[in-house]
């Protein structure tokens, strides 16, 4: 079996992207991501939505057992609004943990905190 040009051709582009800007690659850009900017990230959605911030653990890899382990952090909120943010309108999904619901802030962008900070009240509402 051969590849057709344009099969080829977008395949090239991709990986430049990957060699050339790995920052405009959300998976590549949140591995990479300084501790210390999520939990930057993940103080100020506890502060939009009244929960705390807990040291977490983010679980890398694909399949039934990721091994790779990354440090991260989270907003800790009531475990009551698990389901509801889920269903919600963006979806948000947590981790529950301990009786709490907790939002790992690795996997958010800076400018989704506010997007979260509204589904949570709405969630409350």
């Amino acid at each position: 079996m051969r590849i057709d040009k344009l099969s080829l051709a977008a395949l090239e582009g991709t990986l430049r992207v990957y060699l050339e800007a790995p920052e405009r690659i959300p998976v590549l850009r949140m591995l990479h991501e300084d501790a210390g900017r999520v939990r930057a990230r993940a103080e100020r959605l506890a502060s939009l939505v009244g929960g705390t911030v807990e040291e977490t653990v983010g679980r890398v890899g694909g399949g039934a057992l990721p091994l790779a382990e990354l440090p991260s952090f989270a907003c800790a909120i009531e475990e009551t609004l698990a389901q509801p943010l889920r269903v919600g309108e963006p979806p948000v999904v947590g981790i529950v943990r301990d009786g709490k619901l907790l939002l790992d802030c690795r996997t958010l962008a800076d400018d989704e905190v506010y997007e979260v900070a509204s589904a949570v009240a709405g969630a409350r509402a």
